[in-house]
């Protein structure tokens, strides 16, 4: 009887958490450079925040929706 891979060497595993940690960083900094450019538009401190917090998400989803529908389905 031979004895599984460990599933956590695997290269597919590597990347998506690379990918993953790529797109949280992009969301974080996506979120301080919203912060920084809508305060000194004027904007009020509620607005700024909604904005701040729910644009970056939104990008990354666009960004991964985008790869699923395009990029990844070339592959096969």
């Amino acid at each position: 009887m031979t004895e599984s891979p460990n599933p956590l060497h695997n290269p597919r595993l590597r990347r998506a958490m690379l990918a993953g940690v790529l797109l949280a960083a992009g969301g974080i900094v996506l979120f301080i450079v919203l912060w920084i450019l809508l305060g000194n538009a004027g904007l009020d401190q509620f607005p700024r925040l909604i904005i701040s917090l729910c644009l970056p998400p939104a990008a990354i989803a666009l960004l991964v929706g985008v790869y699923f529908l395009l990029i990844q389905p070339r592959k096969r």
